[in-house]
C-alpha cells in the first residue's frame, strides 16, 4: 500500500538526517573541548565521550553509496562503531560516578 511506502520513505529520511547531525557533531565537540578545558578534566571527558558518540553514529549509519575503502566493509565499520559506542559510555560513567553527577560544562552553542 501507498502508506507504507511514505513510512519507508519517512523512516530512510530520518536515518540520513540522523546520520547528518552526528556528522555535524564531531568538530563541534572537538570545539566544546576545547573550551571546558578551563572548567575541568571532568567537564573535558564528557566531550570526549560526545566525540566518541558522534563518530560512532556516523560510523553506523553511513549510508552504504558513500562508503569508501576502509569504510566499504559494513562488519567492520559495524564493529569499530559499537567499539566507538561502549567505550563512549564507559567514559560517560565513570565520569558520572567519579563527580557524583555530571560536571559543570561551558555550552557556547545554547
Amino acid at each position: 500500500m501507498k502508506l507504507f511506502e511514505i513510512i519507508d520513505g519517512l523512516l530512510a529520511g530520518a536515518v540520513y538526517l540522523f546520520w547528518a547531525i552526528a556528522l555535524i557533531g564531531i568538530p563541534m565537540t572537538l570545539i566544546l573541548f576545547f573550551v571546558n578545558l578551563g572548567m575541568g578534566f571532568a567537564s573535558a571527558m564528557v566531550f570526549v565521550a560526545a566525540f566518541l558518540l558522534s563518530i560512532a553514529v556516523t560510523l553506523l549509519l553511513l549510508p552504504a553509496k558513500l562508503a569508501k575503502g576502509k569504510l566499504a566493509d559494513q562488519k567492520k565499520r559495524v564493529t569499530a562503531g559499537c567499539v566507538l559506542l561502549v567505550l563512549a559510555a564507559a567514559i560517560m560513567g565513570i565520569t558520572y560516578f567519579a563527580c557524583g553527577g555530571f560536571p559543570a560544562m561551558n555550552l557556547i552553542f545554547v
